[in-house]
């Protein structure tokens, strides 16, 4: 009976998001935290608000009760993670794009010190469109709720489809002394990029974290002719960005 009433609280506990979990055990210890599952052998395992984890004979356990006042917890514990990062890189007002949008998905791996490492890529709407390939790292702050983290990420932009300027410049004509326009298109060939951030988790409950962050991108996108002529353009850009995490 006692296994089959844990069964049930458990079921009802975790469709019931944002709330704390209280377990009072038949010695008089109360833990707090949140129930993390039902293992097969009828022991409770609950994670406390310092991300310890413990597991409790069913035998043990005298009642287990909802709290609306505890704080959700935000996992920091080693395993795969995805993320996908939406946003802005916005400029300033002189900018011929403003505010181009963001899109990236990172996988990769969450280590229990609190560290992360992934690679990812995405979608970036410049003057022309362009696949980030990127790396990212972030370090997470140990705390209860939402969970601050700085990060950076460096990698290139690969040009997905041609520019639409077109430069023109006059070339002598040596033979009859005068001018002529010569009219060639320019080839977008990508650059590196460079994007220092900081933001905050917060746990939506289960597997879930919802992030966002602001950092300060810098990039240089190069273009080149058939003449050999060369261009390199700098963009300093801030970027906003939000996420969702799954971990």
């Amino acid at each position: 009976m006692v296994f089959l009433a844990l069964l049930f609280y458990i079921t009802q506990a975790f469709s019931q998001r944002g709330k704390g979990d209280v377990v009072y055990l038949k010695n008089g210890s109360i833990i707090n935290g949140q129930i993390v599952s039902l293992l097969p052998n009828g022991q409770v395992k609950i994670k406390t608000r310092d991300n310890s984890l413990w597991v409790f004979e069913s035998a043990g356990i005298d009642s287990i009760r909802k709290s609306f006042n505890i704080r959700k917890i935000t996992s920091i514990q080693s395993g795969f993670f995805n993320l996908t990062e939406a946003g802005i890189l916005t400029g300033n007002s002189n900018n011929s794009k403003k505010a181009p949008f963001s899109l990236i998905n990172i996988c990769g791996w969450k280590f229990n010190n609190r560290i992360s490492a992934g690679v990812g890529t995405g979608v970036e709407f410049l003057n022309e469109t362009y696949l980030p390939v990127l790396a990212d790292f972030r370090y997470y702050l140990k705390r209860q709720g939402g969970n601050p983290f700085f990060g950076i990420q460096g990698g290139y932009n690969i040009a997905l489809e041609k520019p639409d300027r077109i430069y023109s410049d006059p070339i002598m004509n040596y033979s009859q002394g005068y001018y002529l326009n010569s009219t060639l298109k320019m080839k977008a060939n990508g650059g590196f990029l460079l994007n220092p951030m900081v933001g905050i988790c917060t746990s939506l409950g289960g597997n879930l974290a919802f992030t966002i962050s602001a950092g300060y991108r810098i990039m240089r996108n190069r273009y080149s002719r058939a003449d050999e002529y060369k261009i390199d353009i700098d963009y300093s850009r801030l970027s906003l960005k939000v996420g969702l995490l799954l971990q």
